[in-house]
C-alpha cells in the first residue's frame, strides 16, 4: 500500500521509526514533509492530504503533539476524512465504515507499541469509498496535477491548466477551489516548492538554477515564496538538511561501532 506520512518536530524519531516498520512490511511509504520541524504550524498535515487526494498515496498517517489541529488541517482538503484515533478499534471502523483516508496519532497519548497496532488496524480495513460532492470530476482533477508536475518549470497559467480539462478559466478556477481548498495559482507554487525541497536535499545546484528549473523567474521571487509556504529560506533549509543527514551518519557510525 501506498503511505504518506508526516509529523512535527516532536514526532520526528518516532516517524523514522514507523517508516522503517511499514517499509519493512512491504509498504510503499513516503515522507511528504521532511521538514516540518522547521517553524511548526499544520502544513505538514495538509501535505499529506494532498498527496492523498492527487492519488500519490492510498493512505495518510499523522503524528502530532497537536493531533486535533493536524486533523482539523488534513479535513480542510476536500476529499479527506481525516480523524484521531487511539486505538485499533476505532482506526479500523473510521476506515472501514467512514471512509477515514488520513489517520491522525497523538503522540501524547500513545506508547510505540499501541500506535502500530493502531496503524496496522487501520491499514487491515478495506477503506470505505469517499464521494466529493461539487468541483471537478475526478478524472479531470488527475489530469489537471498530471499537467502541473509534468509542467512545473513552464510559465503555467490558470489559462493552461483550464484547457487541459476544456472549460472556461473561469469554470476551472471555482471548480478547482472546490476539489482541492486552494486556488489554482498557489497550487502550482505549492508544487513548485515542493519540487525545489527535492532538488535542494539532494543536489548542491546554486539556488539561482533550483529557482529557474522549478519555475521561477528570478531568485527573489523563489525565495519570498519558499520562505512563506516553510517559514525558512530555501538556503537555511539546504542547511538543515545537511545537518539532519550528518546527523543520521553520526548515528549510523555508532549503531555500527
Amino acid at each position: 500500500m501506498r503511505i504518506a506520512i508526516a509529523a512535527d518536530q516532536a514526532g520526528n524519531d518516532v516517524k523514522a521509526r514507523l517508516i522503517a516498520r511499514l517499509t519493512a512490511l512491504r509498504h510503499d511509504v513516503t515522507d511528504v514533509a521532511p521538514s516540518a520541524d522547521i517553524h511548526g504550524g499544520s502544513d505538514y498535515a495538509e501535505q499529506v492530504s494532498l498527496a492523498v487526494l492527487r492519488h500519490d498515496a492510498d493512505r495518510g498517517v499523522i503524528l502530532s503533539n497537536r493531533a486535533v489541529g493536524a486533523s482539523v488541517a488534513a479535513t480542510r482538503v476536500p476529499g479527506i476524512r481525516a480523524a484521531l484515533c487511539n486505538d485499533p478499534y476505532s482506526a479500523y471502523q473510521g476506515a472501514k465504515s467512514e471512509g477515514m483516508n488520513v489517520l491522525v496519532l497523538a503522540l501524547h497519548a500513545l506508547n510505540e507499541e499501541s500506535m502500530h497496532a493502531v496503524v496496522d488496524a487501520y491499514l487491515d480495513a478495506n477503506l470505505a469509498p469517499v464521494e466529493v460532492m461539487g468541483g471537478l470530476p475526478a478524472r479531470r482533477l488527475q489530469q489537471v496535477f498530471s499537467y502541473v508536475r509534468e509542467n512545473v518549470a513552464a510559465n503555467l497559467s490558470v489559462a493552461d491548466m483550464a484547457r487541459v480539462v476544456g472549460i472556461s478559466q473561469y469554470y476551472f478556477s471555482k471548480l478547482f477551489k472546490t476539489s482541492t481548498g486552494t486556488t489554482p495559482h498557489q497550487y502550482v507554487m505549492r508544487q513548485r516548492v515542493e519540487r525545489a525541497q527535492e532538488l535542494l536535499r539532494q543536489s548542491q545546484t546554486p539556488l539561482v538554477s533550483v529557482a529557474t528549473q522549478v519555475g521561477f523567474e528570478t531568485q527573489s521571487h523563489f525565495t519570498s515564496v519558499f520562505r512563506r509556504l516553510l517559514g525558512v529560506t530555501p538556503k537555511r533549509y539546504r542547511e538543515l538538511q545537511q545537518l539532519d543527514m550528518a546527523s543520521q551518519q553520526d548515528e549510523r557510525t555508532a549503531n555500527a561501532a
